[in-house]
Parts: C-alpha cells; sequence; structure tokens
C-alpha cells in the first residue's frame, strides 16, 4: 500500500503521464505526463533499461533512474539501487524522501541518534544533515529537491 502511495505521490508531483516500462526514456525526462512504474519493474527490471545510468561514487556502485526533473531542476524524482557503502557525510547536499523497496540504511546523526530504515519504511532528509551512512545495499525510490546553497 505504501509503495503504492509513493508511485501515486509521483505522478501528482510530476502531473502527467508517460510509460517506463519497455522503452525507457531518455536522461533527462522532464515532460507533462505522468511517469509509471509498475511494481514489477522497480523490483529490477528497470535497472536493465536504457534510462538505468551506472555510477561509482563515495557510496560505491549504483544505478541511478531518473524518471522525472522539473523544467526548473531543483526536483527529482526516481529510483535508487546501491551496494554496500559506509560514508560520513559532512553535510547531505539537498531535501530527499526515500522510500525503500529492499535493503535498509542506518543513520547515525552527528549527536549518535540512531536511525535504521529498512525495506517497506521511508525516510524525510533534511538538506546540511551530518552523520553516518552505513548500508548493506538498498532499492529505493526517491524524490530530491536541491537548492541553492
Amino acid at each position: 500500500m505504501l509503495a503504492k502511495f509513493t508511485v501515486l505521490a509521483f505522478l501528482l508531483l510530476a502531473g502527467a503521464r508517460t510509460t517506463l516500462a519497455g522503452d525507457a526514456p531518455a536522461r533527462p525526462l522532464v515532460t507533462d505526463k505522468p511517469v509509471k512504474v509498475t511494481a514489477a519493474d522497480a523490483a529490477g527490471p528497470v535497472f536493465a533499461t536504457p534510462a538505468a545510468v551506472a555510477e561509482n561514487g563515495p557510496d560505491g556502485p549504483a544505478r541511478d533512474v531518473l524518471l522525472l526533473r522539473s523544467k526548473d531542476r531543483k526536483v527529482e524524482m526516481g529510483l535508487y539501487d546501491a551496494g554496500p557503502s559506509e560514508i560520513d557525510i559532512p553535510s547531505y547536499p539537498e531535501y530527499e524522501f526515500m522510500f525503500f523497496l529492499s535493503g535498509g540504511v542506518t543513520l547515525t546523526s552527528a549527536d549518535g541518534t540512531v536511525l535504521v530504515v529498512t525495506a517497506g519504511e521511508g525516510v524525510a532528509m533534511p538538506k546540511g544533515w551530518r552523520g553516518h551512512w552505513s548500508t548493506k545495499g538498498y532499492r529505493k525510490y526517491y524524490v530530491n529537491y536541491a537548492v541553492p546553497r
């Protein structure tokens, strides 16, 4: 139910209509139609489409599928699949909502507070959060809102 709500939230935020399955959109996707991702696609096949971009950054090997980017480039929505990582984060770069489809993350704030987020749960990250990110790997939906610093 919550996964369906997350997809619905994407659709409402996007205010548009397009299908991802089969013929994946090119990056970045700016559209005036909804973008649909089925639960079956989000479980893995979407990460094998041309829209999936392989990354190997500070959070290790990952695949990012950008579903929608706002015309002003401040909001992005998509799916992300990452392997294990341990990262100290001096300042989280944007506001982000994440809903974990599999795996999860342990977030240890600078003050020592620990938050464990697992599959089927969401977390809202504030821009500027400081702490430690630890994961054995995960797959998530995300919505990012980036504003100038």
